[in-house]
């Protein structure tokens, strides 16, 4: 075999694995159907002055969860249940409402549609078959980040 062939061959061979592997991935899509429950929401201070660290500040009471919220589609949404035709149904203790989902980006940004076209997103940090994390940005009194720790009920 001519040496001029032997680089093209190996290219075309490593992208087709590549591809082939690619294809045996459980899309980010199939992964958030189901049935999840709230189970924390921690918050962290952006304007920090000295160190910064991947450590969250600490866990959100319900108080200040529903002030952060007040204005968020995801107000007082306890369980959260994502059905294959892009619709997400949020159940709270007094409310539910129903919504439309798509994931953006690679698959780690979940955009939220609610009434009077209002659009949310937020960050997918961790996505396992029985754990999610979002995280999203607010600037309320002071600027910080929210992680939203959910547990799978059912797929």
């Amino acid at each position: 075999m001519k040496p001029k062939l032997m680089y093209p061959i190996s290219f075309t061979l490593l992208i087709g694995v590549y591809f082939t592997l690619l294809s045996f991935l459980e899309s980010p899509e199939t992964n958030i159907i189901g049935e999840w429950k709230e189970v924390s929401w921690e918050y962290e201070k952006m304007d920090t002055l000295g160190f910064k660290s991947d450590r969250f500040d600490y866990m959100l009471t319900d108080h200040i969860k529903g002030q952060i919220s007040k204005n968020l589609i995801i107000h007082e949404a306890e369980i959260w249940k994502f059905v294959s035709d892009e619709t997400l149904e949020m159940k709270g203790n007094n409310s539910s409402k129903s919504l439309h989902w798509t994931l953006k980006g690679r698959g780690n940004i979940l955009q939220l549609n609610g009434e009077k076209n209002i659009i949310e997103h937020y960050q997918i940090q961790e996505l396992s078959s029985d754990k999610m994390v979002l995280f999203f940005n607010f600037d309320m009194q002071v600027r910080g980040i929210v992680k939203m720790t959910f547990e799978r009920i059912n797929a």
